[in-house]
């Protein structure tokens, strides 16, 4: 048995190797560089460059994330081309004191991308000097796959109460991020739950997003998981199309359905919104209490590891 040790081993560290290189393979490369003015890769590298890639990695795997900071100014005129661009890494605390919109430097760059990687302790690798364009999207293409291994999206399906197979409203639950919320998607008609949630599932991710886990239940009591009591409250914080200073705004008590379901005037032109709610969280008694009326591939205690607030 003794001379087969060496073969097993052999393979596990291939295994292993196998897993490492997937880890740091560049995801959403098409979707990066369509953030850019100019196309192409081959072209030097520049600040705004890098700005940009970055702001759409961010937006990949963050939707309607609010700004963390106020900001006063940033390194480019107000009414220039990409001034919301960069103001939008600045007010998320993604732009280092070095960053310039011309050349771009490998410790600047880094920065970035650990910044970024921080919020789901994700340790970021070296990073080489990036020379072209092509380099930037790689690179931010690791970091995002790194991003998107640790991240735990929970779905929240609901659906209608007089057709259980359209879809009421639907969001996924945030609550494990830099700011934690719920994200609201804009209900889509010809998404079936007759089927079981997969159809719906397959639509609330992208590249970088991947959301397996679920709860389903009809639309009052899918919402009763965040309007505890009457004293719980509903926030907008941020959405897409973005609304400047708009935000944040709270829901009239008792129009909070209608807010989920874009029905409600406040939100009834956007794609995407983040709430926030301010009241009782939801304890393992009122999960209790609601199992029997939920659908989920979640247990009790991992379910509300989703729904606490670290």
């Amino acid at each position: 048995m003794r001379r087969f040790f060496p073969a097993l081993a052999a393979l596990v560290v291939l295994a292993f190797s196998a897993i490492a290189a997937a880890a740091e393979t560049p995801i959403c490369q098409p979707e990066l560089r369509a953030s850019l003015t100019d196309l192409s890769v081959d072209r030097p590298a520049t600040g705004m460059d890098a700005a940009l890639v970055l702001e759409r990695a961010v937006k990949l795997v963050e939707p309607a994330l609010p700004a963390l900071v106020h900001v006063s100014s940033v390194p480019v005129e107000q009414g220039s081309a990409h001034y919301y661009d960069v103001l939008y890494l600045a007010e998320r605390r993604l732009l280092p004191g070095s960053w310039q919109p011309g050349a771009i430097d490998a410790k600047t760059w880094k920065t970035m991308l650990d910044r970024f990687q921080s919020w789901y302790k994700v340790d970021g690798g070296d990073v080489a000097q990036p020379e072209t364009v092509g380099d930037l999207i790689d690179e931010a293409g690791v970091a995002l796959g790194r991003v998107s291994q640790a991240i735990r999206p929970a779905a929240l399906l609901a659906s209608d109460p007089n057709d259980s197979t359209k879809i009421a409203f639907w969001a996924i639950i945030w609550n494990w991020t830099v700011y934690p919320r719920l994200i609201v998607l804009r209900p889509r008609q010809d998404v079936d739950l007759s089927n079981g949630p997969k159809a719906a599932l397959d639509h609330m991710g992208d590249c970088a997003v991947n959301v397996a886990s679920y709860v389903m239940a009809q639309a009052g009591d899918a919402s009763q998981l965040f309007l505890a009591t009457n004293q719980s409250r509903m926030y907008v914080v941020a959405s897409v199309p973005g609304r400047g200073q708009h935000w944040p705004e709270e829901v009239a008590s008792g129009k909070e359905l209608d807010a989920f379901a874009f029905q409600a005037p406040m939100v009834e032109d956007l794609d995407v919104y983040a709430a926030v709610f301010d009241g009782p969280e939801v304890g393992f008694t009122k999960v209790l209490g609601l199992l029997p009326k939920l659908r989920t591939n979640m247990s009790p205690i991992r379910f509300l590891n989703y729904m606490k607030t670290p």
